[in-house]
């Protein structure tokens, strides 16, 4: 079960290296141009699902023919 905050769906930014493959600086900077979206709770960063879902349907249209 993923943890929510207000309603969102929350994944950790280690969830999404590890599913993807891609670095913490990679992910970072995905939240520093707005395509992913931050949600902090205390000291820990989460993600909301709902972005990380959009950015991965995104990334699969790239790729189809």
């Amino acid at each position: 079960m993923l943890p929510e905050v207000n309603g969102r769906r929350l994944v950790s930014k280690e969830t999404i290296c590890k599913e993807t493959g891609l670095s913490r600086a990679t992910i970072d900077r995905r939240i520093a141009d707005g395509t992913l979206i931050r949600v902090k709770i205390g000291s820990a960063t989460r993600i909301t699902i709902e972005s990380y879902e959009c950015w991965l349907s995104s990334l699969t249209s790239q790729i189809s023919p």
